[in-house]
């Protein structure tokens, strides 16, 4: 199944199951990180359950597996399938009014989309596409405090060090809901919109809810769901059954911060109050005091050997609009039958056995020269780092 990545949210989709008003597991794998959720479901009186995508699935075009089992994982599997949510690069409900028209209108897109993304792939300094997904990049520090990427990165989203999350900005901030709290035995229970990930013990910052006592910075002490986490109530200081009144924001507290560099050429963690002067001086300037350690060793931000995984947010955050117009143009010589090859590359036409000879853009092209022209502008020639 395919969804188009455009407002409004949430997006719902609905999945054939064998019977009517009976419970299923519907479980969603994440193809890039293979994280893995399930869900409880029950169907209509159409056989039919409705899985409604969360705003976490939603950010990236992306790809899941999907499998719906009967009862619980144990059971019987009924259905295998994927699930597939990209942002178009032109909206098809901006281009008709009727429900017919509009589904026309995303078959154009699909194949407007590929011609372009094909064409770009052959040589594309930039990915091949304009998509915004999640991307995984694994290789090893060289001593160095930048972690240099040969990828557009918007946002680091976790960073694995030697196999330890050491960084998880996925999801953050989660909403803290308009609530009345749960105070028992000096313990305090908040709860969040949407599924936490937090764990006992983990420091989290808590900001812009009201009233502000709830701000700061806790340690929490349980997890009693996937949606509620306790803290001391001591360092809180709430009241059982208090208000929550503005809905604010809680995310994780790590030890460092990892950002994409102003150009987007590197990863770098965030250092805050410390300066390595023994990097960014000449050696023969005496130790001092502050001064974080060697050229390659601990605790410069990428240690030679350690092992990194990255997950990042890549790609373009929106399609350009010279993209917009090209891809507009491409579905309108789809829809009019104008994207007839031989009628734009055809150099030398004879009769009797056909002796046809066709320009060396008629295997390099869209179809359409406009376009190309257009597109040129993001094709490339390096694809990967490597030897020249």
């Amino acid at each position: 199944m395919e969804v188009l990545r455009v407002p409004p949210y949430p997006i719902s989709t609905k999945w054939d199951v064998p019977s009517a008003n009976a419970t299923y597991i519907f479980e969603v794998e994440d193809m890039v990180d293979h994280s893995i959720e399930r869900t409880t479901l029950t169907s209509d009186t159409d056989k039919q359950v409705t899985y409604v995508i969360p705003r976490a699935k939603a950010q990236y075009d992306r790809d899941f597996a999907v499998k719906i089992y009967e009862t619980d994982i144990y059971g019987e599997i009924v259905l295998e399938s994927n699930l597939t949510i990209y942002r178009p690069y032109v909206d098809p409900n901006l281009l008709a009014t009727t429900s017919a028209d509009i589904f026309a209108y995303q078959e154009y897109e699909i194949i407007a989309r590929s011609i372009i993304d094909t064409y770009l792939m052959e040589g594309s300094g930039n990915g091949g596409a304009f998509y915004n997904h999640k991307l995984i990049i694994q290789r090893t520090g060289e001593g160095n405090d930048y972690f240099p990427v040969w990828h557009p990165v918007n946002r680091v989203l976790k960073v694995y060090e030697n196999n330890v999350l050491v960084y998880d900005a996925e999801n953050s901030p989660i909403g803290i809901s308009i609530q009345n709290v749960d105070v028992t035995n000096n313990i305090v229970t908040l709860t969040t919109t949407i599924t936490h990930g937090f764990q006992a013990g983990q420091s989290i910052s808590i900001s812009g809810v009201s009233p502000t006592k709830f701000n700061g910075t806790f340690t929490i002490i349980e997890t009693p769901t996937a949606t509620t986490f306790t803290l001391d109530n001591t360092y809180v200081g709430a009241t059982d059954n208090e208000a929550i009144t503005t809905r604010g924001g809680v995310e994780s507290v790590w030890a460092y911060q990892y950002k994409p560099s102003l150009d987007n050429s590197a990863i770098m963690r965030m250092e805050f109050g410390e300066y390595n002067r023994m990097e960014q001086t000449p050696v023969n300037i005496l130790s001092g005091v502050g001064d974080i350690g060697y050229y390659g060793f601990y605790p410069i931000a990428f240690p030679k050997g350690y092992d990194y995984i990255f997950i990042v947010d890549a790609g373009f955050k929106a399609v350009p609009p010279d993209v917009e117009l090209a891809i507009k143009m491409l579905i309108e010589d789809i829809k009019c039958g104008k994207n007839d090859y031989y009628n734009r590359f055809v150099t030398e036409y004879s009769t009797d056995s056909f002796d046809v000879k066709f320009a060396p853009q008629f295997l390099e092209g869209t179809g359409n020269m406009i376009v190309d022209k257009i597109l040129s502008n993001y094709k490339g020639t390096l694809i990967k780092p490597g030897l020249l």
